[in-house]
């Protein structure tokens, strides 16, 4: 049995946080979406991912034993890079497609998984191929003539506020998956702790990973899970749910968060319900507000439409190498895109668009010229002895040409 993960339509309503990356590739809970797939499945279980054309080559050298928009023979299980899936549900799937071939799990019209048999992979090459851009979506269903089981349990990311909304419940169950049975803290292999760090368990597990220095006088409230590699500065308070991704070096207040790889808030200052990209760097005093004054529910402009998150609590979003200055006041629900540089005094506006600098004193944007954005971000890749490849300088340069407009 192969798998295949897909994109489909919808993945530009999660912009900017998918610009350089696969779908599957972000985060909800200690790990990515694609992992919670890949790590159910064998070892040697043939993998395909289809994406979007731009991003193709760089998945190439990302997965090297994967094929990038190329199906292989055989029967074929395709699974949407878009929902949160935990082991039980994929192991229901994969039981009900042992016996119902040719089938599609829909949830208001939105595929969840799908079964095509050898017959019909052949057929689907016509969508599913490296020349054709093609997104996934409802229509394909009824091309290839699949049966269809209609389902309203599955987590699906919508908007990139849904991966804070489900953050908590699926770092539990992660952790819980991780750190069988009584044990309430891990603590990887080399770390360095401190002394008087308090690791505060009555909510939920902690895990540090390998390598990681925590210096003394930081509070940690689990649950959160802590990347290989990272420095957490003296005088630290995270309050979980908070997910940090390997090579972090982070300072201050952070609570209900999600930062991936390679992030820099080495610094004071609060950040809350908030979801950063690799490469962000928040300088000091960089302050995120998370809840309005009135205790409204946060609403964001997304493909030019407000999407009610439902939900009182949201920070900010904030994309691949954005950087803020010292003093920095992110608004409520904020979003960022990538390569931006924010700085002065007061509120910057809710919506930044990729390659911008906006000085919150005097509300004037500056486009960022490609150059020397390029050469930035090369700086800080090589600063964590990390080396761009051609195919992600062409990503980079693929969403500045396209100035944030649907990048399919």
């Amino acid at each position: 049995m192969n798998i295949c993960i897909f994109e489909d339509l919808f993945i530009t309503r999660l912009a900017p946080l998918n610009y350089l990356r696969h779908t599957s590739k972000l985060i909800c809970g200690a790990d990515t979406l694609l992992e919670k797939i890949v790590n159910f499945f064998p070892a040697k279980t043939p993998l395909t991912l289809h994406s979007r054309k731009y991003i193709a080559p760089y998945l190439a050298e990302k997965f090297p034993k994967a094929k990038i928009n190329e199906l292989s023979e055989g029967d074929c299980i395709f699974f949407n890079s878009r929902v949160v899936f935990k082991a039980e549900e994929l192991k229901a799937i994969t039981k009900l497609f042992k016996k119902e071939n040719n089938t599609a799990i829909l949830q208001d019209k939105v595929i969840i998984a799908f079964h095509l048999t050898k017959e019909k992979v052949e057929q689907y090459r016509e969508i599913v191929n490296p020349e054709d851009d093609n997104l996934i979506s409802y229509a394909d269903v009824e091309w290839l003539e699949l049966n269809k089981i209609e389902s309203d349990s599955y987590r699906l990311i919508n908007y990139p506020s849904d991966l804070i909304l489900y953050n908590e419940d699926q770092l539990n169950y992660d952790l819980n998956r991780e750190m069988k049975g009584k044990k309430k803290l891990h603590i990887g292999k080399k770390c360095n702790i401190g002394k008087n760090v308090v690791f505060d368990t009555s909510a939920g597990r902690i895990y540090i990973n390998d390598n990681t220095v925590i210096e003394p006088f930081t509070y940690i409230k689990g649950p959160v899970y802590i990347g290989e590699n990272c420095t957490i500065r003296s005088g630290s308070q995270i309050y979980g749910p908070v997910r940090i991704g390997g090579s972090c070096k982070v300072s201050g207040e952070i609570t209900c968060s999600i930062l991936h790889w390679y992030v820099n808030k080495q610094h004071y200052g609060f950040l809350g319900h908030s979801y950063l990209c690799e490469w962000v760097n928040l300088g000091a005093g960089t302050t995120t507000s998370n809840l309005k004054n009135n205790y409204s529910k946060i609403v964001l402009n997304i493909d030019n439409q407000n999407v009610n998150t439902n939900s009182i609590f949201l920070g900010s979003i904030i994309g691949d190498h954005t950087k803020t200055g010292i003093q920095t006041m992110l608004n409520t629900g904020t979003m960022i895109g990538i390569s931006s540089n924010l700085y002065g005094a007061g509120y910057h506006n809710k919506k930044i668009s990729s390659y911008s600098w906006e000085d919150a004193s005097n509300n004037e944007i500056i486009s960022y010229e490609i150059e020397k954005a390029i050469s930035t971000a090369r700086t800080s890749m090589n600063r964590r002895n990390v080396n761009m490849p051609d195919a992600y300088e062409k990503m980079l340069r693929h969403v500045y040409e396209t100035k944030d407009e649907n990048l399919i």
